[in-house]
């Protein structure tokens, strides 16, 4: 059922273009609930930023798909609740895609070195790189290091996107 959904969902972004919908893509799918109180959560997101009236367009259009769809009614239950939003501010990113938008932003990552070891990084998100002729990858500016009598890492680290467990954009001050 949850593919069946997803892939609706998927054909209505597709058939997006020209509509209030256009240039949002799918980020993540969640379908919770017993069959007479479903919640069907969609995450979407834009490359410039997702508005409330690209959601509200998405979730009309899904609502009017399925309840047109007799056998995916039947699956999904009559009584259904749908919420379609973007990854709120301290989400991590979960698509290559999303990195884009968040160019110029304090992230804070926490990735896998070459030696296996975890490590954590904060800084500013200089470039992405999702070229399909390289591995894809980040650019960021360490943070400078607030401690006293420390000497903050003022070089730019490149991080392969296939390195990263976590990237979570981070309010700015």
């Amino acid at each position: 059922m949850q593919e069946r959904i997803r892939s609706s969902v998927l054909q209505i972004i597709d058939g997006s273009a020209g509509t209030r919908g256009e240039g949002s893509y799918l980020v993540d799918l969640k379908v919770k609930g017993p069959q007479r109180a479903r919640k069907i959560e969609i995450l979407v997101d834009d490359d410039s930023g997702v508005r409330i009236d690209q959601c509200a367009w998405l979730s009309r259009r899904l609502r009017e798909l399925l309840e047109g769809d007799e056998e995916l009614l039947a699956l999904v239950g009559e009584d259904f609740e749908i919420t379609v939003s973007s990854p709120g501010l301290g989400e991590p990113l979960m698509l290559h895609r999303q990195y884009v938008r968040h160019c110029g932003k304090i992230m804070e990552v926490t990735y896998t070195d070459e030696d296996a070891v975890q490590r954590e990084l904060k800084g500013r998100l200089l470039r992405v790189s999702l070229s399909e002729e390289s591995r894809p990858h980040i650019v960021i500016m360490p943070e400078k290091n607030r401690k006293k009598g420390s000497t903050p890492n003022r070089e730019e680290v490149t991080l392969y996107l296939d390195q990263v467990n976590r990237a979570v954009p981070l309010a700015q001050l």
